[in-house]
């Protein structure tokens, strides 16, 4: 999501809030501002999203003498303890959406920072303001029995990165119990999506560190009522390699779970549970119409945990650190859709009757949760890429690609986006696979490598020698040759698909010309535009392929993107075609072997290429008929969310159909 436009949306929110409170004393007196009550108003926004506050006026300290402090407020952290904030919010105006929205001026952070240590010092005496004065002997009460204390710089501008060297000796002078942070509009941006689109629920967002395994959780495990012989189990206690258990637990646990911590539960599991799927129904009708048949019906759910205690035997509730369900997140969801949706009636007879497996296990070993998560969904259809979905990396990407139209998904299911909510953000959602297919093609230049090793993307080559997730996803990889990459293959798939009533589909068997063309068009694109431009130094191709794909009008340079495919294909084909007057031409045949077998074939063809005379006019008097022009034009000025499910589809390793190639092409 590009800034301008998150921006436009947070603005439409506080306007909203303005409106909403358009009697209050304090949004009326600061409508009088040049902001026009937008500064309160993001003290509000910051207030209901951050903090989960709806009462904000006894938080709101802003006002005469605060000594730039404008909240102040305490809430408990992930270990439970109790820790108050302390806010200062600057509302950016960005009125000129075609220069820069600014960076944090180092000026004004410096005297927030002077602010911030006087209020810490205890040097601020009695105030006008008896709000502040209140709630800073709070503060300062809780600091003197050694408690937690952030202080927040909480605004809209970009984050300056001189400030670091101010940030690290604020939080060396007052370590351990006191730290600053800054949240900026790129931070806002992250945590929007990650709440709002993933709908990630965290009892404190301000904690919400994007690390799954940090909370208390007291779980209720249920024990036969009946039992009185306590030598009869009613659970199952295994002490092997780590410790596990095996629980019953009532729906309404489960309900409650979901309830309390949504989607983060599952930020371990290789994928989120599917908003659509008969086999959730089937779960729902199960629970609503035989409840009593659910434990027999159902495989129940698994859960790793860091922490366990020993479970005595009269033990009904225990306390563990951190909970993450890597198998069942579909049994999960299904029972607190279907828990929510009944009457109270149904929640008794389901809780009467109805009963989940709960598999527990200890484990602190990121590999051994990793092997354990592999091997409890391998009943289930999962691909490689669902277990490299937390890996660094795919982290990485995604956060890059918040920054763009294009969001990066790293996991199936996790962006939880209907289409009112995709229309109205203007995003498209590109999933890894397709994107290591494009990257590894055209910006790596590895045609070969994704034609015979599709299915080896996201495998480690510590797993196995010929693995290439290492080779495509490292330090070096940037979401923006990403972008770029998968543009390109949009559009030669889109040349193709064009191209269906002379026998051409998108399928596996043209691989072997679709993906050598768009590894070349690189090869044709930067000599193209080099020669064009002249620059004096490196042209940076994926930034020049993005910008372009971004203005819709930009019709010139999106023509010569489809004019260098057309003549990358071309070139490709032209190898591999047997003459006309033998179709059985020897050489074209082993040049299509050589071609899905060696990319030194590959480098052999580029160095021709670039060893030949070459003028830009060779790709200007390609001619593009109006109904291909049309067609560009619809291409890379609409969605293109259909474009991408075709090429999910498509995109399969293939060596095969040499005859049927030619025969389609003849």
């Amino acid at each position: 999501m590009k800034t301008d436009k998150f921006y436009n949306i947070l603005n439409n929110e506080l306007e909203k809030i303005i409106n909403e409170n358009s009697s209050d004393v304090a949004i009326q007196k600061n409508k009088t501002n040049n902001n026009k009550g937008k500064g309160y108003a993001s003290l509000i926004w910051f207030l209901d999203f951050y903090s989960q506050k709806t009462l904000f006026k006894q938080y709101i300290t802003d006002g005469k003498e605060d000594y730039s402090c404008d909240i102040i407020f305490s809430d408990n952290n992930f270990d439970g303890e109790k820790i108050y904030y302390v806010i200062q919010s600057k509302w950016v105006d960005w009125k000129d959406k075609n220069k820069p929205l600014k960076k944090i001026e180092k000026d004004e952070f410096g005297k927030t920072l002077n602010d911030f240590e006087t209020i810490l010092r205890g040097d601020k005496g009695e105030s006008a303001n008896e709000k502040f004065n209140s709630k800073y002997n709070e503060l300062l009460s809780h600091l003197e029995s050694n408690g937690k204390a952030k202080f927040i710089f909480f605004t809209l501008a970009n984050f300056n990165e001189e400030l670091e060297i101010n940030i690290t000796s604020f939080n060396k002078e007052y370590y351990p119990n006191v730290r600053l942070e800054i949240i900026d509009i790129n931070r806002i941006r992250r945590d929007f999506i990650e709440f709002k689109y993933k709908e990630i629920n965290t009892r404190n967002p301000l904690e919400y560190t994007y690390d799954s395994e940090k909370s208390t959780i007291c779980l209720p495990i249920e024990r036969f009522e009946s039992a009185t012989d306590y030598s009869k189990k009613d659970f199952l206690e295994f002490d092997g390699k780590e410790k596990a258990y095996i629980f019953l637990l009532r729906p309404k646990t489960i309900y409650d779970l979901f309830e309390k911590y949504g989607f983060s539960l599952f930020f371990n599991n290789v994928r989120n549970p599917l908003i659509f799927s008969n086999y959730n129904k089937k779960i729902e009708e199960t629970l609503k119409k035989k409840p009593g048949s659910f434990w027999y019906f159902n495989n129940g759910v698994t859960a790793i945990t860091k922490m366990i205690p020993d479970v005595g035997k009269h033990a009904k509730n225990i306390e563990l650190g951190g909970l993450q369900i890597i198998n069942g997140a579909q049994t999960v969801y299904s029972i607190h859709k279907a828990y929510a949706n009944a009457s109270e009636l149904e929640r008794k007879v389901m809780d009467n009757d109805a009963r989940i497996t709960f598999r527990l296990i200890r484990s602190s070993d990121e590999d051994f949760n990793l092997e354990i998560t592999k091997y409890t969904n391998y009943q289930n259809p999962m691909k490689d890429r669902d277990f490299m979905a937390n890996d660094e990396h795919q982290v990485r990407l995604q956060n890059e690609s918040f920054e763009t139209n294009f969001w990066y998904e790293k996991r199936r299911g996790e962006f939880r986006i209907n289409e009112e909510k995709h229309k109205f953000i203007g995003v498209n959602i590109v999933p890894n696979e397709i994107c290591a297919m494009a990257y590894i093609v055209f910006f790596l230049q590895q045609p070969v490598k994704a034609l015979q090793g599709q299915e080896m993307f996201f495998i480690s080559h510590k797993e196995d020698k010929e693995g290439l997730y290492e080779v495509i996803f490292n330090r070096e990889t940037n979401y923006l040759d990403i972008l770029a990459s998968f543009h390109i293959l949009q559009l030669i798939f889109s040349f193709f698909s064009k191209h269906e009533e002379e026998g051409l589909t998108i399928d596996s068997r043209m691989f072997p010309i679709i993906l050598p063309a768009l590894a070349f068009s690189k090869v044709v694109l930067r000599r193209y535009f080099q020669l064009k431009f002249k620059p004096k130094k490196e042209f940076n191709l994926s930034l020049h392929i993005c910008k372009s794909f971004e203005k819709v009008d930009n019709e010139e340079n999106q023509s010569v993107f489809y004019k260098a495919l057309s003549y990358s294909i071309d070139t490709i084909f032209e190898l591999i075609k047997p003459k006309e007057e033998d179709q059985n031409d020897i050489k074209a045949e082993n040049n299509f072997k050589k071609l899905v077998s060696s990319n030194g074939f590959y480098e052999n063809v580029c160095d021709e290429f670039l060893e030949k005379e070459f003028d830009c006019i060779i790709i200007d008097k390609i001619e593009l008929d109006d109904e291909k022009n049309e067609s560009i034009k619809d291409e890379l000025t609409e969605t293109k969310e259909k474009s991408t499910n075709d090429q999910h589809a498509a995109i399969s390793n293939s060596e095969e159909g040499y005859e049927t190639i030619f025969t389609a092409n003849k």
